[in-house]
């Protein structure tokens, strides 16, 4: 009989968690069962979900620094970083900018319902509080001069610390840099030294990635039978545009760009990427999903370590396609439930704002709805509006946080194609030879 990969696994532990949820909340919601054992159930799942996503948490900041300072020492002269560089950093604007226009268009196409009362909000939220012009040039100019600014820290332990990703990843590409930069006895001691972090990284990895099942279980068994499925009905219309825009992202655009880019067959790309896109789908965190995302890259999809160790840790802090066209059409959508329909002008503020926004939001999960609030205001809706699709967001965060992964995923194929020969296993489509499941 044929050992069952990890995958396999995943997948077990998304029916089980669903399948044990589903029958306690509606048989709690019925009196059957005591509503208190429901919830214990619940709490139970989100505590050993949140035990998996701890162990994860505590690899992702040694395994980002030591992956980036390797991945730049490994590029050899500093111009390599340059070019490679601005690949990565064009492939992640150009499909983000492409998945907020795709998230715009389902918007115009579908018009989801908007019948939703504005009392879910907070009292003070009315929609005479839409004002009529979009904020001005200087609140876009201000958001990007914040994002530029954030990333330099004033002290990188306290970055380090506090897990603030995008100033850990600035440290450690100029820390990497400076390294190439001395080019002597030191550079190769210290060369080293981050090369065997790495490898002790990637071992713990591979241990804790084999506890993704325990953990998706767990994630599922809260969602299922803590919200079951009426907290969707009422926000259906919502729900179906958001994924359906994401589905054409996922399903449509990033493959296109993997076969024409990458020469990448973009169904056996997937099949190498599954575990780590169940994985995504479950705990709703790219940074927690980043040791997976890598392994399956590397050994699974036969890129190359020179080229995953830069693109993936900063895809997972800068790369959120999913994130991006989620913010944009839920401000379209909380528009139209406050009555107000934007303007095309307004609505290219909105796919600006929100292209910034998921720059700077972080790979945990709900982070998308936090920097929402910089999209509501920089087109004048109130902050609270958020309220109205709390709801649902964690359905759609695990959907979106699997297209980020995705994205990020399909960059390293396609930066790796250009990158050089040695870049890739492979330089035409298809999976690396043997693509087994990392610890399996």
């Amino acid at each position: 009989m044929k050992r069952l990969q990890l995958h396999h696994w995943i997948l077990i532990g998304m029916a089980l968690g669903a399948g044990v949820g589903l029958p306690l909340n509606v048989l709690g919601a019925d009196g059957t069962v005591d509503p208190g054992l429901v919830t214990w159930v619940a709490h139970a799942g989100e505590q050993l979900g949140r035990l998996f996503l701890r162990l994860l948490q505590m690899i992702v900041v040694p395994l980002i620094f030591s992956s980036l300072v390797t991945g730049v020492t490994g590029l050899g002269h500093p111009r390599e970083l340059g070019r490679m560089g601005a690949r990565t950093f064009g492939y992640y604007v150009g499909t983000s900018l492409l998945a907020i226009t795709v998230g715009i268009l389902m918007v115009d196409l579908i018009r989801p319902d908007t019948d939703i009362a504005l009392d879910a909000l907070q009292p003070e939220s009315d929609a005479a509080a839409v004002p009529d012009v979009v904020q001005g040039e200087s609140s876009l100019a201000q958001i990007l001069w914040d994002q530029l600014t954030s990333m330099i820290p004033t002290n990188p332990f306290e970055a380090t610390a506090e897990g603030d990703m995008l100033p850990i990843i600035f440290f450690a590409l100029m820390f990497g840099l400076f390294i190439t930069f001395t080019g002597d006895a030191h550079a190769r001691v210290l060369t080293r030294f981050f090369e065997a972090v790495f490898a002790v990284m990637m071992k713990m990895t591979v241990f804790v990635i084999w506890l993704a099942p325990i953990g998706v279980f767990g994630f599922m068994l809260y969602a299922a039978a803590g919200s079951g499925l009426e907290a969707f009905v009422a926000l259906g219309w919502y729900m179906l545009t958001v994924l359906a825009a994401l589905a054409v992202h996922a399903f449509v655009t990033l493959p296109v760009l993997l076969f024409v880019l990458a020469r990448r067959s973009p169904w056996e790309y997937a099949q190498a990427m599954w575990p780590a896109l169940l994985t995504a789908f479950s705990t709703a965190s790219s940074n927690a999903t980043l040791p997976l995302t890598m392994t399956s890259v590397e050994e699974r999809a036969g890129v190359s370590n020179r080229v995953s160790s830069f693109v993936l840790p900063l895809g997972a802090t800068v790369n959120m396609d999913g994130t991006a066209l989620y913010e944009a059409v839920a401000v379209l959508f909380i528009a139209q439930a406050y009555g107000a329909d934007l303007s095309v002008a307004q609505q290219v503020v909105v796919a600006l704002t929100a292209l910034l926004a998921s720059i700077g939001a972080a790979g945990i999960p709900h982070a998308g709805t936090v920097m929402m609030v910089v999209v509501l205001e920089a087109v004048g809706l109130p902050a609270t509006a958020v309220g109205l699709i709390l709801a649902v967001d964690r359905v759609l965060d695990m959907c979106r946080t699997s297209v980020n992964v995705w994205s990020d995923s399909t960059a390293a194929a396609v930066v790796g194609r250009f990158a050089g020969p040695d870049a890739s296993v492979q330089a035409e489509g298809g999976q690396a030879e043997g693509g087994q499941d990392t610890a399996g």
